[in-house]
């Protein structure tokens, strides 16, 4: 796009033009200033285009309009002129500009081919076409189906490449192919040779394998019979009876009614061919029962329910409860047992399906009370270290060995932070006194006689101050 050609005559096409006056082809302008957006789209958006002369009047000769030759400026300012019109138009329109009859008048001739990239509108949105000797709008009929015919246009040209393009990767994918072909057809040729000796060696190996099936299941054997008759630990055995148990119990939880059938403490029973092949119908019945009273010990313990409350902030009730408990497991008759529980530091219940089962507490009691236990014990320590007093720990016998104690006695010592505290037991009373020793307690000073209970001798329990440490092993339970 821009100045194509210089001559000093005037071409034979703009001679045609000049006789034939301006028509669908030809427009003349005085001035190149009066070429304007509208005259270059409007030749752009023509099916062939047209051209401009601009330095040209219009003459009426025989009644006909011709073009007559006047000259105007053809400096490359107004050359530049009318190309950023043509730049401005929407898309920009393609023009090439001739100078012609430089000898005498020089004049401008504008050709507008028609455009490939129609429709083309002027900067201001307007969209024309040539029509005789004049400029017309476009209907939006005719604007639609220049703009179908552009993207037609386009899409062919677009489909053309890609239709190429594919050929050629059809015509390598075939070639491809073709060696592909070839080639799974000689490696086919070396299979089917291979074959034979292919199902040769899988018989050999299946033999292979039912051999050392048969050699393994004779060894087993043989092992379990070593085992049984030196009474020796088989470790495989002792896991697949662990997993066994674990199955069994998973099966339990997860079955409502089954649950149920063993909470009635019903008997499970299992099919003969139903056990691994390390587990023997008599050990299966064993296991069988191990599991059901695990469930049913877990399930047990649910019901189970501890609590440690101030004594200051348990209800009447609660503390008639404390006290028959402890008169009922042969702990004290006194007159004054319910005022003394009343005046206690903590109490702690153990409770089954809410109804109390156990209890413990912790009593801060007198300078002179502390003072007359350790003088009846002999003690060389100082009462006055220990400002606590473990007491009245009762449980009644099917509740026991479950770790419910275990569990309340903790409680009860961290209400204290596991301060010194002293505890007092009688002679005979084998089971509080391995409770005491197992919570760090020990025997301290001589056994001696209280005097509300006669024929009964106590012993002194001290236990110093527990800083971070463990008041039992785990698996000690009580």
């Amino acid at each position: 796009m821009g100045l194509k050609k210089k001559i000093k005559t005037i071409s034979q096409i703009t001679r045609t033009f000049l006789a034939e006056g301006e028509n669908e082809r030809a427009d003349f302008k005085r001035l190149p200033d009066g070429i304007s957006a509208d005259d270059l789209v409007a030749f752009a958006n023509s099916d062939g285009g047209g051209n401009i002369l601009a330095g040209i009047d219009e003459q009426t000769v025989d009644s006909a309009q011709i073009g007559v030759i006047r000259g105007c400026d053809v400096s490359d300012a107004t050359i530049l002129q009318v190309l950023n019109k043509a730049v401005g138009c929407i898309p920009p329109v393609s023009i090439d500009i001739f100078i012609e009859n430089l000898s005498d008048k020089p004049i401008l001739r504008i050709e507008v081919p028609s455009s490939p990239t129609k429709p083309h509108c002027t900067s201001k949105g307007v969209y024309c076409r040539r029509d005789g000797a004049r400029n017309r709008p476009l209907h939006p009929g005719e604007l639609l189906k220049l703009f179908l015919e552009t993207e037609a246009s386009s899409f062919a040209a677009r489909f053309e490449v890609a239709a190429e393009r594919i050929t050629e990767e059809l015509g390598t994918l075939e070639a491809s192919l073709d060696r592909s072909i070839q080639n799974m057809s000689d490696q086919l040729g070396w299979a089917d040779y291979q074959l034979g000796d292919t199902e040769s060696t899988l018989d050999t190996i299946r033999a292979m394998v039912a051999r050392l099936s048969n050699e393994t299941s004779d060894v087993n054997a043989r092992l379990r019979t070593i085992f049984r008759q030196d009474k020796r630990e088989d470790p495989i055995r002792e896991r697949e009876r662990l997993k066994y148990v674990n199955s069994i119990i998973k099966q339990i939880r997860d079955d409502e009614d089954l649950l149920k059938h063993v909470m009635r403490g019903k008997d499970l029973t299992t099919k003969s061919d139903s056990s691994p092949a390390d587990i023997t119908d008599e050990d299966a019945k064993q296991l069988l029962q191990i599991a059901a009273d695990y469930v049913r010990d877990h399930e047990d313990r649910k019901k189970y329910a501890i609590l440690v409350k101030s004594a200051k902030k348990c209800t009447d009730v609660e503390l008639d409860q404390f006290a028959a408990k402890v008169v009922a497991a042969g702990g004290e008759i006194a007159d004054d047992l319910r005022a003394r529980v009343a005046r206690s530091y903590r109490l702690g219940f153990i409770t089954y399906d809410d109804v109390v089962v156990g209890t413990a507490a912790i009593k801060k009691p007198t300078a002179n009370c502390r003072a007359e236990v350790f003088c009846n014990a002999k003690s060389d320590l100082t009462p006055a270290d220990y400002s606590y007093e473990l007491s009245w720990i009762f449980l009644d016998e099917p509740h026991r060995k479950k770790g419910q104690m275990t569990r309340l006695l903790k409680e009860l010592f961290s209400a204290v932070k596991d301060a010194a505290m002293f505890a007092t037991t009688r002679t005979s009373n084998d089971v509080m006194r391995d409770v005491l020793i197992q919570f760090g307690f020990v025997s301290n000073g001589e056994d001696y006689s209280p005097q509300q209970q006669a024929g009964e001798t106590l012993k002194l329990f001290v236990r110093g101050p527990q800083e971070n440490k463990s008041t039992m092993s785990d698996e000690a339970r009580l």
